[in-house]
């Protein structure tokens, strides 16, 4: 088993990206020279994303993106703009208050300068923006998707202009604002979490935990997502299971309930012997082997490990696990 902690491997495969196409940028013959203006004097010129400059100087934001340190934006167009304000309610940037404000914005903010060739080169995966997490010192993940000619970030919104140069960084124009996300939005855009999305489509009827994981005012919750394979192998545990709608309602509904538990619980909390009730009342028990982070589940069943941990959304936390946990049916 794979073992990756709060997206090094997607973070580590940038660095080096970055560290191969530094090498093509002022260096001389065939180099594409950095322009002098930062992000904030390039976004000023560009009059498709003014609606953006006013933001940002309305949250304060713009000496951050003026300086030294190095920047990858997400930047709205202000149809985008406007199509958000209009479904919050809000007349114009100056109606949203200034924190919430700030808080968006710097979800479309990313470290160090990222072109749509290194996300092409990545496909689909994590970023880490600079919005913050429900837990002080956490930040929130930002999923794009690299895979269809495009990018297109947390399934809202995509790129129209790419690659627009700064000093400090670079703009990426796109065509949504991308905003905060909930524990459904990246079960609903990432394809690895298709499963788990018709399970909790499934047991709608009977649970309240779908609904809840959508409500970004709801949690936080961690979240135990099995793997496309872990759910394959469930159903084939049983002869009478062809599709997870096969499942009994109630015996569903349980077993997704004990991948859930309340609290934002990250990677640095789950230390061997750590034992955590889950939503569905049963406990889990987290062990280590070789060094690698495993469940052992309400039946028993150890050996579920951890093959991705930390994709934060505001209302709660994800990890990626390769087997399907299974309450005490005992009970």
């Amino acid at each position: 088993m794979k073992k990756f902690q709060e997206f090094n491997v997607v973070f580590l495969a940038i660095v080096l990206l970055l560290a191969t196409s530094a090498c093509n940028l002022d260096d001389g013959v065939n180099s594409i020279p950095l322009p002098e203006s930062n992000i904030i004097e390039v976004a000023s010129g560009n009059t498709d994303i003014s609606s953006l400059v006013a933001a940002i100087e309305r949250a304060e934001l713009t000496s951050t993106l003026s300086g030294n340190a190095k920047f990858t934006v997400l930047a709205p167009t202000n149809t985008a703009f406007d199509a958000f304000l209009a479904a919050n309610g809000f007349g114009n940037v100056n109606d949203v208050p200034v924190s919430t404000l700030k808080e968006l914005l710097l979800n479309h903010l990313v470290s160090g300068t990222i072109s749509a060739a290194n996300l092409a080169v990545l496909q689909r995966n994590y970023l880490e923006s600079l919005a913050n997490g429900p837990v002080d010192g956490t930040k929130l993940a930002l999923y794009f998707d690299a895979t269809g000619g495009g990018v297109t970030f947390n399934g809202q919104s995509s790129v129209t202009d790419a690659d627009i140069l700064a000093s400090n960084g670079v703009i990426h124009i796109v065509d949504a604002v991308v905003e905060l996300p909930t524990l459904d939005t990246f079960i609903s855009s990432d394809e690895n979490f298709e499963d788990m999305g018709t399970a909790l489509d499934l047991i709608t009827p009977v649970s309240d935990l779908p609904d809840e994981i959508k409500d970004g005012q709801n949690g936080p919750f961690t979240l135990f997502v099995p793997s496309t394979d872990a759910f394959q192998a469930l159903l084939d545990s049983n002869s009478d299971w062809e599709f997870l709608s096969d499942i009994d309602e109630a015996l569903l509904t349980s077993v997704i309930a004990h991948h859930a538990v309340n609290g934002n619980i990250r990677s640095e909390g789950l230390a061997p012997e750590t034992v955590i009730t889950t939503l569905e009342g049963d406990e889990i028990t987290i062990n280590s082997l070789d060094g690698n982070v495993e469940i052992t589940d309400g039946s028993g069943n150890p050996g579920s490990g951890i093959a991705i941990f930390n994709i934060q959304a505001l209302n709660g936390v994800i990890h990626i696990i390769d087997k399907v946990l299974i309450p005490d049916t005992t009970n």
